[in-house]
Parts: structure tokens; C-alpha cells; sequence
């Protein structure tokens, strides 16, 4: 029997769901967050979020104001993101590891009342807040770590705010902003409820992929990500599971050590760090018996890929898709379902529809425009009414992904509208164009794009890095167009193939960056 549609009550706030629940259930001595050699319980992370929940309000915060956080992956940032939430603040994430000029911009966009900030970030952070009026000169800015003309986080936390009391707090009440990829201008904050991450946790999370009280769970992807916020925060704090942070840069010799050193059982990454994994030295890595699955999302994972990974490891891959937009993930394959090369079924809860450039509904199998529709989907994009107009459609998400599905049920991705390429009058995919480039044994990465010919006409373009090993022979680009043709209908392969010697660009999501590379190549 299908369980119908979760509510809740209208008096809510999100950080009771996924901490303070915790408490009631008896989990207080239970280890919450495995960090640096050492093991907090809930109990702790609890008593910490509401030390900066009540300091946040005897500084003055009020209701649904803005907060920042620009942590790397520690127990502050869940202190930090947590209480703030649970002050009635509206938070939102940034990565630690941008340069000033970006922090210039979201604060600004922002305009946050409070911001918490790490060693690592502060230097540029400190002189971004030279050129804006928020924040300027340490104003409410608290630091981890501490920091010359800013208030010092465990000092701060740990004073006595007397009787301050979080502000009250509605399910329907903004909560979080989260920030797209920016892959087509700079990231915008999508506005968020407190009740839309508990919806998508226990649709998806609870109950599609069954996460377990008894997981622990490892992350390569950052805590800023809203995709790692929710898979190795969100998602174990809500049923008492224990979640593995560390501040280094997530390499392949690390993970492999974190996994087998904790006996990991969750594991989330991405496809350019699955890649990264197989190509580390026998020497680094560790058995991986521990992990019942691993998730993949944030770009399309070729199939190829995906069955090397099979093939090494026999650790399943969830892969799925998910948005700034949405939260979280609302199209996935599941343990026991996995089909590679598809992003799965649509996640019970919500609705999803496949529509032409005119509105009308496409016949199956082929690739419409998706149409998203759930009870975690942004209200809005913050200060930018034509996007939101654009793409938040009463309740409907209408992202210019490309889909389609099969007889099945199965959902296939098919790029972003605006990266398809009409070659010869009909509409290409540069996922399909790489996916099979990336079979070739000399190819490490690759990226379409279209690119106009002599006569005005666009044509595929593929942008090729090479394994090291591969020799770059005068025929090269000749042997790989035809190896596209044996595999592609014709007009699918790449009319020109141009070979760069470094990694191609991406973005804070480790997206590759599209745009970059059309304006650079097409």
C-alpha cells in the first residue's frame, strides 16, 4: 500500500525535523558527526544550534533575516546553518573557496545580517566586505577559527544570551535560499519553505532509497552543494544516522581512506570524481564492501563510466537528478533498480510531463521540455522576476532540461535545451555525441558543443582531453569522427574534434562549464 503525501503542522520549523528530533527519539548519546579523530552526538549538535540560535537573537536578528554561511565541511557549518534556521533567520550556503570579486557579488544579492565565515575564506571574504555595505568591517561577521576585527564563533556561541527565544516559525515560511549553477549568468537564490527539504526527505530519502539510522555517510561533493547538504547532512541527521565531515580537498586516496576507515555505507559523489576514483593508483585504494550504495548527481554520468565503476568496485550507483529548483532529487534509480545509462523513475510524490516547443505533450520516446511539479519547489528566484516568471510556473518547474522516457518508466536526460544542437534540421544531444566518445580507450574527457561551418550551418563539435598515454597522431581527429559514425547516425558525429591539453573548466559544482568552452571553441 502507497503512503499518501506527508504533511505537516503549520506552526514548523525545519531544524526541530532534523535535530531536535533526534533528542525526543532517544538518540542524544549517539554519534551525529564523526570529524578529525573525534565523535559528536546529537545531543551536542543539538545544544550548539541553539547556542547560535539564541545569540543570533540577542544580537538582534529578526524575522527572516538573512544569514550567510561560507564554511568548509565541519560540525560549525551544521551548527551555523542549523541555528540560524532555528532563530527564524532565512540562510543560505556559499563555497568557501571563491575570490573576492564573487563574495563582492552575493553580498550584495544577499545583503545577509549576519554572515559565518571560516579561516579558509576569510582574507578574501574580509576584502570583499571593503567594497559592499553588508558586512563591512566585520560587522556581525563571526569566524571559525577567529579573525583580526571579527567576532571570534566559539566565543560568540558560548556566551550567555540570557532569555532570548528563537522567533516562531510556519511551515509556509521562507527558510533557506538555494543557489543555482549559474550555468547560463550569475547564480541566483531559490527561495525556500521550512516544510519543502522535510517533503523531499521523506518522499525520497525515507522512503524511494531507504536511508537507515544505522548509515554512515561520506561526501566528496561540499556541504554548499544543496545536493551534499541534503545527502550527508539533511538526510542522515533526519533518521539518527552519523555523518563523516572533513575540511580537506575531497581527493581519491582521501575518500578511499574515510570510507574504509569508518565503514561508510553511503557514499556521494559525482561523475568527475568517479572517474577520478578509477584512475587512482592500486596503492590507495581500500575496499569499499562497507558501502551499500553510492549516489551520483550534479551532471550526466556516462554509461561507460558508470559500468567501469561496476565493473572495479560492484558498489551501485544511484544516479539521479535533482535541482536548486526542487531541493533536492526527484528523478532516481534506487538500490535494486538501477538501469545505467537512465536517471530512473520519477519519484512517487511527484508529477512530471514532457512537453514541446509549443506546450503540447510529446509521444513517448521522444524528447520534450520536463515540467516538474512537488511540494518542495521554490516560491521564487530572490530579485529576478522574468527567471521566475520563466521557469516557476504555478507549482511547476520548467528547468530547459530535456528529457525522455521510455516504455518502461525510465527517464533519460537529454542536456539542457539551450546546449542541444540542431545539426542537419534535426536536434542532437550532446550527452549522446559524448557518451560515445568516451568509449574510445586514448579519451579521458570531452565536451560537444555546436559550432557554425562556412556556410552558416551548425555542426557538433567535440572538445577532447586525452588520456596520457594516447599519442596524438595527424589522423586522430579523423579516427575519432570515425569511430562516432560506427556507433551514431551520421549527422550525430562531430564534424571537427579540437584537442586541449589541460582539463576542461567547471564550475563550484564541478559542472564542465559549457558556456566557457562554446565561447572559447564554438
Amino acid at each position: 500500500m502507497t503512503a499518501g503525501p506527508p504533511t505537516f503542522p503549520d506552526a514548523f520549523n525545519m531544524a526541530d525535523y532534523f535535530v531536535f528530533s533526534n533528542i525526543e527519539a532517544g538518540r542524544g548519546d549517539k554519534a551525529a558527526i564523526l570529524f578529525e579523530g573525534g565523535a559528536i552526538t546529537y545531543a551536542e549538535v543539538a545544544e550548539n544550534v541553539m547556542r547560535v540560535a539564541r545569540n543570533l537573537i540577542a544580537d538582534g536578528l529578526l524575522p527572516e533575516q538573512r544569514v550567510l554561511v561560507c564554511m568548509q565541511d565541519r560540525p560549525e557549518f551544521a551548527y551555523a546553518w542549523f541555528g540560524a534556521i532555528k532563530a527564524g533567520a532565512v540562510v543560505t550556503q556559499i563555497n568557501p573557496m571563491l575570490p573576492a570579486d564573487d563574495y563582492v557579488y552575493y553580498l550584495d544579492y544577499v545583503k545577509p545580517q549576519f554572515a559565518f565565515v571560516d579561516e579558509l575564506s576569510l582574507p578574501n571574504f574580509a576584502k570583499a566586505a571593503t567594497h559592499t555595505r553588508y558586512c563591512a568591517g566585520g560587522r556581525n561577521v563571526m569566524v571559525v577559527g577567529g579573525g583580526k576585527g571579527s567576532a571570534d564563533f566559539e566565543a560568540w556561541k558560548n556566551r550567555d544570551a540570557g532569555d532570548a527565544a528563537p522567533w516562531p516559525t510556519r511551515k509556509d515560511d521562507p527558510a533557506v535560499w538555494l543557489f543555482t549553477s549559474g550555468t547560463t549568468g550569475q547564480s541566483k537564490g531559490a527561495v525556500h519553505c521550512h516544510f519543502h527539504f522535510p517533503f523531499n526527505t521523506e518522499v525520497y530519502a525515507k522512503r524511494f532509497i531507504g536511508v537507515r539510522e544505522s548509515d554512515v555517510t561520506v561526501s566528496g561533493p561540499r556541504l554548499f552543494f544543496g545536493y551534499a547538504t541534503g545527502t550527508n547532512l539533511m538526510f542522515p541527521f533526519a533518521v539518527g544516522a552519523t555523518t563523516v565531515l572533513f575540511r580537506e580537498q575531497p581527493t581519491p586516496e582521501l575518500l578511499f581512506e574515510l570510507i574504509g576507515k569508518h565503514k561508510a555505507t553511503v557514499f556521494t559523489s559525482v561523475p568527475t570524481l568517479i572517474n577520478k576514483m578509477l584512475q587512482a593508483d592500486a596503492g590507495a585504494r581500500r575496499d569499499m564492501g562497507s558501502v551499500r550504495f553510492m549516489w551520483s548527481a550534479g551532471e550526466a554520468l556516462p554509461r561507460e563510466l558508470h559500468e567501469r565503476w561496476d565493473a572495479a568496485f560492484g558498489v551501485p550507483i544511484i544516479d539521479g537528478i535533482g535541482s536548486a529548483e526542487s531541493f533536492h532529487i526527484y528523478i532516481s534509480n534506487r538500490p535494486g533498480d538501477v538501469r545505467p545509462g537512465s536517471l530512473g523513475k520519477l519519484v512517487p510524490g511527484y508529477e512530471a510531463k514532457l512537453l514541446d516547443d509549443e506546450g503540447n505533450a510529446v509521444a513517448q520516446g521522444d524528447v520534450g521540455t520536463l515540467w516538474l511539479k512537488g511540494d518542495s519547489a521554490a516560491l521564487t528566484y530572490q530579485s529576478a522576476y522574468e527567471k521566475s516568471k520563466q521557469h516557476l510556473r504555478g507549482g511547476w518547474i520548467v528547468s530547459g532540461d530535456k528529457f525522455r522516457q521510455d516504455a518502461d518508466g525510465y527517464w533519460y536526460y537529454e542536456g539542457r535545451g539551450d546546449d542541444l544542437i540542431k545539426s542537419s534540421g534535426i536536434y542532437v544531444s550532446p550527452l549522446e555525441v559524448e557518451n560515445c566518445l568516451m568509449q574510445h580507450a586514448a579519451v579521458r574527457e570531452c565536451c560537444v558543443v555546436g559550432k557554425r561551418d562556412g556556410a552558416g550551418l551548425e555542426k557538433p563539435l567535440a572538445i577532447v582531453v586525452l588520456k596520457e598515454e594516447a599519442r596524438r597522431a595527424a589522423t586522430f581527429e579523423a579516427e575519432l569522427i570515425a569511430f562516432a559514425k560506427e556507433r551514431l547516425a551520421r549527422y550525430k558525429a562531430p564534424h571537427w574534434v579540437t584537442f586541449v591539453d589541460t582539463p576542461l573548466p567547471r564550475n563550484d559544482r564541478d559542472k564542465i562549464d559549457r558556456k566557457k568552452l562554446k565561447a572559447e571553441h564554438g
